[in-house]
C-alpha cells in the first residue's frame, strides 16, 4: 500500500506544480484550486488504475483485494469495491459459538467452509448475490442454512448490498 500513496502523491504534487508553472510562465488566468480538484481527481485515477490506493487489513478490503486464513477469525470482515476470499474450513473449534460479519458493497466474497463444522449461515441480500453450499442463491431478500449439528455453532451473517458472496465447502 505504500507504493501506491507514493505514486499518487508523486502524480498529484508533479500535476500541481507543472500546472503552476504554465500559469505563471504563460500569465495565465486561471483558478488554483479548480486546478488543484482536477489533478486530484487525475491522480486518484490513475493510481486506481495502477492498483491503488486500497485499504487492506486483516478485516477490511477496500478498493483492492485479499485472502484470509482464519484459524482465529476476525468478529467482522468488511469489503467495499474489492475482493476477498475467507477460509474459515481450518477454523478453531475454540472459536465455535462464536459470530462472524461479513458486509459486502459492491464487491465479492468468497467464504469457504468445513462441511464438517457445525455452522449456521445467515445471508441477507439487498439488489447483490448470496448463494449458500445447499444451491441456493439469493438476490432480495434473506435465506438461512444450517450445516452439521452440535452445540457449538459458528454463526455467519452475511449482508450483500450491489455484490456478490458465495459460500462453498472446502
Amino acid at each position: 500500500m505504500r507504493g501506491s500513496q507514493g505514486l499518487f502523491w508523486g502524480i498529484f504534487l508533479i500535476g500541481i506544480g507543472i500546472l503552476m508553472i504554465i500559469k505563471y510562465q504563460f500569465k495565465l488566468n486561471i483558478s488554483m484550486p479548480r486546478i488543484v480538484f482536477g489533478v486530484l481527481l487525475l491522480a486518484l485515477g490513475i493510481s486506481m488504475l495502477l492498483g491503488g490506493p486500497g485499504l487492506k487489513t486483516q478485516s477490511n478490503i477496500i478498493f483492492s483485494e485479499g485472502n484470509v486464513q482464519a484459524v482465529k477469525p476476525e468478529k467482522e470482515y468488511n469489503v467495499i469495491f474489492g475482493n476477498l476470499v475467507i477460509d474459515l474450513a481450518t477454523i478453531s473449534r475454540d472459536e465455535l459459538g462464536d459470530s462472524i460479519k461479513i458486509n459486502t458493497v459492491f464487491g465479492n466474497t468468497l467464504v469457504k467452509i468445513d462441511p464438517n463444522t457445525p455452522t449456521l449461515i445467515k445471508v441477507t441480500s439487498a439488489f447483490g448475490s448470496g448463494s449458500t453450499p445447499d444451491g441456493s442463491t439469493i438476490v432480495f431478500g434473506d435465506h438461512t442454512q444450517k450445516i452439521g449439528e452440535g452445540d457449538q455453532v459458528l454463526t455467519i451473517e452475511a449482508n450483500v448490498v450491489f455484490g456478490k458472496i458465495d459460500f462453498i465447502e472446502k
